[in-house]
């Protein structure tokens, strides 16, 4: 089953809103600068013979939408450097966490979603391409973008460091037995199976053999719906207080669908293997960036 399809897990994150909004990890700095670099070469490449199309930008800064922006954690980074946003969230909860930010969000399905006629310089999916279905969403940006547009996927991939990592997962993979242990960020690129709303942020990825390295299944979805994607890793050393580090991982869908007595218990189990002071992660925070 492909992420999209899996309702109860996309559904799934309105229940601890605040928390994710409290808990989710902004992305890094230089993210944020490439894709505001890719969006205002479109906005610059505008001409001013060129009618605006409804709903365009009435300023000079680039207009970015974001879709399946959650409580709006990258469409207030990419507004903060510049840019006009709308934002598109099926989640009344976590839209209305966007929306006390000041960020204006419409609530809908992205395959639902009528534009109305409105254009963007960019198309932007912070951790949320997976749950879309990219036969109907692809063709639908492609008409959505300004000549010259971009389309930005970009996903946080944050694992512990050191022996610590072998013994959360061994934690994990007692709860969750249907292997549901790999990302889908940046690791995918390096020869592991897909699934970042598994337990991404939880240091969960099992030790595998060496493999021939396999693109993001991302890029094969793009190039065969004619845009052009070239991917990039952004690396930060991060360090988490263990309440912080558990509230991350207990915002995942694969946790949140657990049943609840379980995912107690999976919770007081991580958390006996955390020291007091917390542990030291590494982010590798992908950004594919695709022109049409």
């Amino acid at each position: 089953m492909e992420s999209f399809e899996n309702r109860e897990r996309a559904e799934s994150f309105g229940e601890v809103a605040q928390e994710y909004d409290a808990f989710r990890p902004k992305y890094p700095a230089a993210l944020i600068t490439a894709i505001m670099q890719a969006a205002r070469a479109s906005a610059d490449s505008q001409t001013d013979a060129s009618p605006p199309s409804t709903g365009d930008r009435t300023s000079g800064a680039p207009r970015i939408l974001d879709v399946g922006s959650g409580t709006g954690i990258l469409a207030s980074q990419v507004r903060s450097a510049g840019a006009e946003i709308l934002a598109v969230e099926p989640n009344p909860a976590m839209a209305a966490v966007a929306r006390s930010k000041g960020l204006d969000v419409e609530v809908s399905t992205f395959e639902d979603w009528d534009p109305q006629g409105r254009t963007f310089d960019l198309v932007s999916f912070g951790q949320s391409f997976h749950w879309v279905d990219p036969a109907v969403a692809l063709p639908k940006i492609r008409t959505l973008l300004r000549p010259g547009g971009s389309l930005a996927l970009a996903w946080n991939d944050i694992r512990p460091q050191g022996e610590l990592k072998t013994r959360l997962n061994a934690v994990v993979a007692r709860f969750h037995a249907d292997g549901r242990t790999a990302s889908l960020g940046s690791r995918a690129s390096r020869g592991i199976e897909a699934n970042q709303e598994a337990t991404a942020g939880s240091g969960t990825t099992e030790s595998v053999p060496a493999v021939e390295a396999v693109e993001h299944p991302a890029l094969t979805q793009l190039r065969d719906a004619g845009f052009n994607p070239n991917e990039t890793t952004f690396v930060e050393d991060l360090h988490y207080p263990r309440h912080e580090w558990l509230s991350m991982v207990f915002t995942y869908s694969a946790q949140l669908t657990m049943d609840p007595v379980k995912r107690a218990v999976m919770r007081e189990e991580m958390s006996a293997e955390i020291p007091e002071d917390g542990l030291d992660a590494r982010n590798e925070a992908l950004l594919v960036l695709a022109g049409a």
